[in-house]
């Protein structure tokens, strides 16, 4: 059960005397609604300056942050130090509001959360930056050792180039530092911008369609590097979906357009898709059989049927119809299939 942070917010306002000032507080931290508002906001609502408004909150501020009204904090203090230790002195914004409350980002507890850590001299927000998201810290330490990790996290991954599971993280961490717990890694990397968990739950860059998917093609990539084989693009688009891999509903006709520009994908059947990085070669039966016999030939009718029906999802009658083409195919004494001259 969460503190009534709520109620310790009002307790500590009881020290201040001018409703207005009280209520520009409010207004402020959105301590009331959830709703933060702006200072220009509020100098419009009281017919003031947004830089008279800063000042009322900063003289404010003066008499909240006396240890005799602070001491109100102690047990909401408690609890976001407990916290932010098992985090390793630092967590992202949403991650410690959703930890610490039992409500959801538009509750009005999150806004006297964040007044009351606002208030607390331990505690500093870091607001978003290149490396991390919004994160608050209660230890002048966290963020550089944070810097650190996160940076030779994203060296290994470069190295990598494939999205890894949660335990490569962890071991490749403790490699790092191994006075790392579990959650402090967990934490680091939740707050890192760079270092992102897909929907299929494996890390890797923010830049790579693998884990940031920007449109249908980099979706459909996701989805045949989870599912591991061919699949009809009608089928592609069902597991787009049941994935959630983004607020629109994919459409099977824009997947499949997708999948015909995109040089990932080899078409090796009917409206069925596989990745070229699985070994597929694009071209027709006729082009695959061509390549097969340059490779290979002379090969058998069986042999033939084998390699091609190993890249392509055709019926055996369609490779046989292709090897009755005289102008590029002929046999030898054997009966075996080689390239026409």
């Amino acid at each position: 059960m969460s503190l009534d942070y709520k109620k310790l917010a009002f307790k500590s306002l009881e020290n201040i005397s001018n409703e207005r000032t009280k209520d520009i507080i409010c207004l402020r931290f959105g301590i009331n609604d959830g709703q933060k508002r702006t200072l220009e906001w509020i100098g419009q609502k009281y017919g003031i300056t947004r830089e008279r408004v800063r000042q009322i909150e900063e003289a404010a501020f003066s008499d909240l942050k006396k240890e005799k009204i602070t001491d109100v904090f102690k047990p909401a203090f408690n609890s976001i130090d407990n916290f932010l230790n098992k985090e390793g002195g630092l967590a992202k914004e949403e991650r410690l509001f959703h930890s610490l409350t039992n409500f959801d980002s538009y509750n009005q507890d999150w806004g006297s959360l964040y007044y009351i850590l606002t208030i607390g001299d331990s505690y500093q927000r870091f607001v978003e930056s290149g490396n991390f998201h919004n994160v608050w810290t209660n230890s002048s330490e966290a963020i550089s050792n944070a810097d650190k990790l996160v940076n030779q996290l994203i060296i290994k991954l470069e190295e990598k180039k494939e999205p890894v599971v949660l335990n490569y993280i962890l071991s490749r961490s403790k490699k790092i530092d191994p006075n790392l717990s579990d959650r402090i890694i967990s934490s680091y990397i939740d707050a890192a911008k760079q270092i992102q968990q897909n929907n299929f739950g494996y890390f890797g860059l923010i830049k790579w369609p693998e884990i940031n998917p920007r449109g249908a093609k980099d979706k459909a990539y996701i989805v045949f590097k989870e599912r591991k084989n061919p699949m009809h693009f009608r089928e592609v688009t069902e597991f787009i979906n049941k994935a959630n891999l983004g607020t629109n509903v994919a459409q099977p006709q824009t997947v499949h357009n997708e999948l015909i520009k995109d040089d990932r994908f080899i078409l090796v059947g009917r409206g069925t898709y596989a990745l070229k990085e699985w070994g597929y070669q694009p071209g027709t039966v006729k082009d695959i059989i061509v390549q097969v016999l340059k490779e290979n030939d002379p090969l058998s009718k069986e042999e033939v049927l084998k390699k091609v029906l190993g890249s392509r999802l055709v019926k055996p009658n369609t490779v046989l119809i292709n090897l009755q083409n005289r102008k590029c195919f002929t046999r030898d004494e054997q009966g075996k299939y080689l390239l026409a001259k």
